[in-house]
């Protein structure tokens, strides 16, 4: 038997990633190990559980109207970039990271710690497992949960009874979790930094990040799903159990240098696996209007005291650089969404966005921020119906992200709390509003996979669809991308001629497995190359009179 690869922290070598073939057949693999430590497998799937968050957060920049390119393509190899053509993409990461990469080696830890009783070792394993299966429902939907591993083409369960699991098992790892025969057993193998780059195997961390997580599931019935003081209580209830004096946020620290060392979303760009995993391509990306003027507000004349945008933590997100000749100037340019560069201009023209703290080589990922912790709060106090907690809360959220973006206490600073845009920004008593939170959590999820979420659930609120959530826009200023694909995008009409609103809401399943081995299942779903599919509201989605 081939002796087997594993990762470490110079190296990331294959270890129990198969295709769909070798994974479910029955037969001996002679190259497949028959015998594996759980100190061999963690360090993989802890790996993974950093990557896939970069898997979903690098498709949901753009989808988000964060990010766009110099092109205006209706088609391309990366769809997300472009028209929004996504049947013909050839792969989806996130579909293997989690069925592949973190699910089948998830299950050949689970079953090696069990053979020598470390439960410590479970209990990490099925908590990374649940956000994976968070991740990805929340991006494809119905998919195999019960029936996974078990054939080739196994069912899929749906997202309402994914949902029900998750709750569930966020409870049981909660109760095990403070179960001292769990995690004090005298079994339970030591976990070192070089097996758990999160936490080192400390289980009160990872217990917390469990709270974190169920606090995150729950938020998914707000607005539309099921919003009442009993879930938005539900919600508090999680992220207060979470957010203690154990609490440590869940970062991969990546060290910088060659191969996996270096972050996915640094200047290095490192392909996980090869084909399929889709490397950043930051040096090729442009900033967005959306993000420069709605978001962060550029300002038209930047000043020495005052900065370039009334957000000061646009300064250290990225780089304004200097432009073509007849526009030399430095400063923070930008591009609507798939509209095209003018022909004078290159990327190199546009911010440099390899500045900031998540896009060095040695940056780190999050598995979820402080402050998205607080901002799942606030929201939950908000639809409670206490405005003044949920304002408290998202300007502690914004104060944090700011510090961890290294913005001094400055005037900008001042300005944007407590000076010439308190009103804008953070106004007191009613006059704060849903718009007013959602704001602050889109900057805060910036390479997030919750921001792309977000804008889900409040279902692209914008000027044009009038879609309203307590009696606001949500996102005013978001426009759909230009150039989109125009056989999917922009052949339904209104009454008067006009194009309808119709966001993206979900990505089609992998091809590479899905439509080869599981045909019959897609069939069923209505996703079997439809366009349509990807139009279909998530089941937290279904915009709902009761909270117009």
């Amino acid at each position: 038997m081939k002796k087997i690869k594993y990762i470490t922290l110079a190296l990331l070598l294959s270890i129990t990633i198969f295709g769909c073939e070798d994974m479910l057949d029955d037969n001996k693999n002679p190259d497949k190990a028959t015998a594996i430590t759980p100190e061999q497998i963690l360090p993989v799937v802890v790996f993974y559980s950093s990557q896939i968050n970069y898997d979903h957060a690098e498709y949901g920049t753009y989808l988000s109207q964060t990010l766009t390119t110099g092109g205006k393509s209706q088609t391309g190899t990366y769809a997300y970039k472009s028209g929004w053509e996504f049947l013909t993409m050839n792969r989806h990461p996130q579909w293997r990271r989690h069925f592949f990469d973190i699910g089948s080696n998830v299950n050949e830890l689970l079953s090696a710690a069990d053979k020598v009783n470390s439960r410590n070792f479970i209990l990490i394993a099925r908590t990374i497992r649940l956000m994976s299966t968070q991740l990805t429902t929340d991006m494809f939907g119905d998919m195999p949960r019960s029936e996974a591993y078990k054939s080739n083409s196994p069912k899929y369960d749906s997202q309402e009874s994914i949902y029900e699991w998750m709750l569930s098992e966020a409870d049981e790892l909660i109760s095990l979790y403070n179960d001292p025969s769990w995690t004090e057993a005298p079994t339970n193998i030591t976990i070192t930094k070089t097996m758990d780059r999160i936490f080192s195997g400390d289980l009160k961390k990872w217990r917390q990040f469990t709270y974190a997580l169920k606090a995150r599931i729950l938020l998914r019935k707000l607005p539309n799903w099921d919003n009442t003081p009993a879930t938005c209580q539900r919600i508090i209830d999680a992220v207060d159990a979470a957010y203690t004096s154990d609490w440590e946020e869940p970062r991969y620290q990546y060290d910088g240098g060659t191969g996996v060392k270096s972050s996915p979303w640094g200047p290095s760009k490192p392909i996980i696996n090869g084909w399929e995993s889709r490397d950043n391509q930051f040096d090729k990306s442009i900033v967005s209007k959306y993000f420069c003027e709605n978001i962060m507000g550029v300002y038209a004349r930047p000043g020495l005291t005052t900065g370039k945008a009334e957000d000061p933590r646009l300064e250290r997100m990225m780089v304004a650089r200097s432009g073509p000749e007849g526009d030399t100037s430095t400063k923070f340019r930008y591009l609507e969404n798939n509209i095209g560069m003018g022909v004078s201009y290159k990327e190199s023209n546009y911010p440099d966005l390899y500045a900031g703290i998540y896009t060095k080589d040695n940056g780190y990922i999050p598995l979820i921020t402080t402050e998205e912790l607080l901002l799942i709060k606030a929201e939950a106090e908000y639809w409670k119906d206490d405005k003044s907690t949920a304002r408290a809360l998202t300007i502690e959220a914004a104060n944090i992200n700011m510090d961890r973006y290294g913005v001094p206490n400055n005037t900008p600073r001042k300005n944007y709390f407590d000076g010439s845009f308190k009103d804008k920004y953070f106004p007191e008593g009613n006059a704060f509003t849903i718009k007013h939170l959602m704001h602050q959590k889109y900057v805060c999820m910036y390479l997030q996979p919750e921001q792309w979420t977000d804008l889900r659930r409040y279902n692209y609120s914008n000027d044009v669809n009038k879609k309203t959530y307590d009696g606001v826009i949500v996102y005013p200023g978001l426009k759909r991308p230009y150039n989109l694909y125009e056989p999917y995008w922009c052949t339904e009409k209104n009454a008067d001629g006009t194009i309808k609103e119709v966001w993206i809401q979900r990505i089609n399943y992998d091809p590479e497995t899905e439509e080869k081995y599981n045909k019959a299942e897609l069939e069923r779903l209505g996703a079997y190359k439809n366009a349509d599919w990807l139009k279909q509201p998530m089941i937290w989605a279904n915009y709902s009179d009761a909270h117009k």
